[in-house]
């Protein structure tokens, strides 16, 4: 089969897949790599959508952030200048020229997906949800920076305002969130048709249809491709949509009705 029947096959001739038992298997890996390309659209836009929700926080609590300037290592104001703690729904920020509050005390302000920043007496703290990603990524929820480090000795009020003013993401950024965000939802869909590959194996062995577990593989790839799809359309109106298990069961009905006239094993002989 060209890859152009494969791809039809996928999509409009849905009782043809048991031909793609046959088919190579370079053809079958694009369809897969473009269901992960698909899957990955709505959660580079979820993952985006945060990215200025943190924007326009951040740019509301630099309003509120008074002047001030790092000496010898630490953070200077004006005398009068009181702390405060300002929350919004994705940030919860210190500011503590007096040294009232800990890093301890920072941590402890993060709640659910809110990241807890404070500008503390000698250290910049920024701590991040507790979540297998940050920590894998970074080894750990906590970033510590002190102000004697060079990129933050310059640092002040007017600094951190100007670097907030701009509005948009550069699309750079969304680039990369758009590559990062390949790699789970790699992994997520191979592992759904693994074990949907290991459901209809059983179901072909029951039916005494002739196909060996790498075939269903490939039968089963090409039939994930229509429900990445309405998975995809599905998650733009239901961003909480658990899109694997209908991959999962909606891949398996359009195998079966795929593979379901396939002539069976002769046992008799």
């Amino acid at each position: 089969m060209t890859f152009i029947q494969v791809l039809k096959t996928a999509f409009f001739h849905i009782p043809l897949i048991k031909f793609i038992s046959k088919a190579d298997f370079s053809k079958v890996i694009v369809i897969l790599l473009g269901s992960t390309v698909l899957l990955a659209i709505p959660i580079t836009l979820q993952v985006i959508d945060i990215f200025q929700d943190v924007q326009a926080d951040s740019q509301e609590i630099a309003q509120s952030i008074p002047d001030f300037t790092i000496v010898d290592g630490q953070l200077q104001t004006a005398e009068e200048t009181e702390g405060f703690i300002y929350q919004t729904n994705s940030i919860i920020f210190t500011f503590d020229p007096q040294g009232k509050r800990t890093p301890t005390d920072v941590a402890a302000d993060v709640t659910g997906s809110r990241i807890a920043v404070g500008l503390l007496k000698e250290q910049l703290i920024v701590y991040l949800p507790s979540s297998g990603l940050s920590v894998s990524l970074l080894d750990s929820n906590q970033l510590d920076f002190d102000y004697s480090e060079p990129a933050l000795r310059n640092l002040n009020g007017a600094a951190i305002k100007d670097a907030l003013a701009n509005q948009s993401i550069p699309w750079l950024i969304k680039i990369v969130v758009f590559i990062v965000a390949l790699y789970p939802t790699f992994l997520s869909l191979l592992v759904t048709l693994i074990m949907g590959t290991f459901i209809a194996t059983i179901y072909t062995k029951l039916k005494l249809f002739p196909y060996t577990f790498f075939e269903n593989l490939k039968m089963l790839i090409v039939s994930a491709a229509l429900p990445s799809l309405i998975s995809v359309l599905v998650q733009f109106i239901l961003p909480s949509f658990d899109s694997s298990t209908f991959i999962l069961f909606a891949s398996l009905f359009l195998f079966t009705q795929g593979v379901k006239n396939t002539p069976k094993i002769d046992i008799s002989r």
